[in-house]
């Protein structure tokens, strides 16, 4: 038997929409798990829980998880400071988690519905941390969010990013190879699906930085892109206030008391983390043709348009 979280009545209607046939599940995950087995290269976690959220993200579709999965550990192992956080008790790492700068809301959209993140740039010294650490505090988020969250792995994530306190230094951060590494692990590594992405409070110089990461996007994820501006107004008609935090005039939570939540989830996650150190790819032993890294990242900070679905 599949040793994962049962669902309640909403997410069971949700993730039958996604292809999800419970009785068909273990046999699945079986696949799965004896894909991975027969991969030399391949080094990955194979719980139940982990492994439905794969399937999930790529609607049932065991080619796909199998890539993902594959895609998912390949950056990882490639780009550890972006992807891979092994040290959740490394002291930048805990400093990052207790600025609050990625959180995620307690209640889904409209109740039922994807889950909600809110991203606050500007909150962190640029001079202290680089983007990469910035972004490898997110990856251990999502990462969890993978293996604790039914709502975000069968509904998606809705996006919404607050740019009031960030500055030049914050955007220049944001370099086109760091851009495409972000475009790439979230398009086609991580199981969570991205259903809207808004920019709130955006200041001079942003559309300079959107315009270099709209294009690396697939068309359906462009098209879910909305920059508001300064007008609150013309994001919460898409997101109700209700389901915004106290802190922006909602009733979803408290950021504070959430990003205190978040670092209580560090510790409960510490070994978890410390064995991801065991999981990766191994490039020579890869069968077949090895991935080009540079044809698909460039080189020197220069970067390619991505072909994806």
């Amino acid at each position: 038997m599949a040793n994962i979280r049962p669902l309640n009545e909403d997410l069971q209607k949700s993730a039958a929409e996604l292809g999800e046939v419970p009785s068909r599940l273990e046999e699945d995950l079986a696949a799965l798990k004896e894909w991975i087995k027969q991969q030399p290269h391949l080094r990955a976690n194979t719980d139940d829980q982990f492994l439905v959220a794969f399937l999930r993200g790529c609607k049932y579709s065991l080619e796909k998880a199998k890539a993902k999965i594959d895609k998912f550990y390949t950056l990882k192992s490639k780009f550890p400071d972006v992807f891979s956080a092994t040290n959740v008790d490394d002291a930048k790492f805990r400093e990052l988690i207790r600025l609050g700068i990625w959180l995620y809301l307690p209640t889904p959209l409209n109740e039922n519905g994807p889950r909600i993140c809110i991203m606050r740039n500007g909150l962190h010294s640029s001079d202290k941390y680089s983007g990469e650490e910035v972004l490898q505090m997110f990856h251990a988020q999502q990462e969890i969010m993978i293996l604790e969250d039914d709502y975000a792995t069968i509904n998606g994530i809705v996006f919404i990013g607050d740019f009031e306190k960030a500055t030049l230094a914050h955007f220049f951060q944001v370099t086109p190879s760091l851009s495409k590494k972000m475009t790439v692990f979230a398009e086609e590594a991580i199981p969570l699906r991205p259903k809207a992405s808004h920019f709130v409070n955006t200041p001079m110089g942003f559309e300079t930085i959107f315009n270099i990461i709209k294009p690396m996007l697939s068309a359906k994820q462009q098209s879910r892109l909305f920059v508001h501006g300064n007008k609150m107004d013309s994001l919460i008609q898409q997101v109700p206030l209700k389901y915004l935090p106290k802190e922006y005039g909602g009733e979803n939570g408290s950021l504070d008391e959430i990003s205190k939540e978040w670092e209580q989830k560090l510790d409960k996650y510490r070994e978890y983390f410390k064995k991801n150190a065991e999981y990766g790819t191994d490039e020579k032993l890869r069968p077949g043709k090895a991935i080009d890294f540079n044809s698909i990242f460039g080189i020197d900070g220069s970067f390619r348009k991505l072909d994806v679905d």
